[in-house]
């Protein structure tokens, strides 16, 4: 029977079969590897995936779930204000996304997004992702001081990753930034230069990481026998818009800030803009130092010294812990605190003042 030429042949679905033939592991081998299992070696890990991606491997998840149990479903907590012209809303969270996307490509899992208001809306969702089985992991952030997420999900065993850490000792997997050496390192930098005047543009101090900037800005002054400027710590929601008006009132003071320490890009950004609309310059009149997760400040005029993290390198981690977390990996080595790099741009001292 002859051939007809312009019929495409059908290309089957690789399987866990196909991918043992062209890698020369085992079936049982590259299923551990698929479901993220601690016992894989990375090398190994990392191989299968490749080969996996190669070949376009998709499992089925309906089937998997029948045999295991498992729904493959990575839950993330994103947030979104409900304040405002808040113009900074969900921008760095679209970088933790990618990051968690990373790290979950060439996995069985599959990232659902469930958007939460607040720090309680967070709450219930958790609780009924749990009790629905809606997923089998869960990254969140936003992290308080007090977070009765962390409460709930280490009570249920329930595998979980946080970005940030509560202020209670608990064992629990998380990626965090060293805030209070950050903080302090800024501070610090500017005490060096000999500014006393030193405004703190923080969170409110109901989140973990307010607290401890607050820290690490107060162990600054401590160290060399200073009194804290603690009357120039301002708290709210990290707006660009909060950032400007909080820079206005400061300025305003009978003793004015010489100098500002800005937790993020856009509170940093309303700073700028305020001092700019009152005529003082930037490394002439007042010191700005940053905290930049996205690389924004490069683009600041004039350029500020700037702590900075890739916020996607922190996705990557969180990913990669949840898929450990719900191989059955326990929290104690699933743990990870970052420095970020200082990006000097400014001398940021009163003595060293252009002329």
């Amino acid at each position: 029977m002859a051939t007809d030429p312009t019929r495409v042949p059908i290309k089957r679905p690789a399987t866990i079969k196909t991918l043992a033939d062209t890698t020369g592991y085992s079936i049982a081998t590259i299923s551990k590897a698929l479901r993220g299992s601690p016992v894989v070696a990375p090398a190994t890990r990392d191989a299968i995936f490749a080969a996996a991606r190669a070949a376009g491997y998709q499992a089925n998840a309906r089937g998997m779930a029948l045999r295991t149990g498992k729904t493959y479903q990575a839950a993330v907590l994103m947030p979104v204000t409900a304040a405002d012209d808040y113009e900074w809303d969900g921008v760095e969270y679209t970088q933790i996304l990618s990051g968690i996307s990373q790290a979950l490509e060439g996995s069985d899992y599959r990232m659902t997004v469930h958007v939460i208001r607040d720090a309680a809306d967070g709450c219930e969702v958790a609780r009924r992702i749990v009790a629905q089985g809606l997923a089998d992991g869960l990254i969140f952030s936003g992290i308080l001081a007090e977070d009765p997420r962390i409460d709930f999900l280490v009570d249920s065993d329930f595998p979980f990753v946080s970005l940030g850490r509560c202020r209670k000792p608990l064992a629990y997997a998380h990626v965090d930034i060293d805030n209070e050496w950050a903080a302090h390192a800024a501070t610090a930098r500017l005490i060096a230069g000999g500014h006393r005047r030193i405004a703190l543009i923080n969170p409110q101090r109901r989140l973990s990481y307010a607290m401890d900037r607050i820290d690490g800005f107060h162990r600054a002054f401590r160290e060399e026998g200073l009194e804290a400027s603690s009357d120039l710590v301002a708290e709210g929601d990290l707006s660009t818009r909060f950032g400007r008006q909080s820079a206005i009132d400061l300025m305003r003071l009978p003793k004015p800030p010489t100098a500002f320490v800005c937790v993020n890009e856009s509170t940093t950004l309303g700073v700028l803009s305020a001092l700019g609309s009152l005529g003082r310059r930037i490394g002439h009149d007042v010191d700005v130092i940053a905290y930049d997760d996205i690389n924004v400040s490069a683009y600041f005029t004039p350029p500020i010294t700037t702590f900075y993290q890739p916020i996607e390198v922190l996705g990557r981690a969180l990913g990669q812990f949840l898929l450990r977390r719900m191989a059955g990996e326990g929290p104690q080595a699933l743990r990870q605190v970052f420095r970020p790099t200082m990006i000097e741009r400014q001398p940021d001292g009163m003595a060293v003042r252009p002329a």
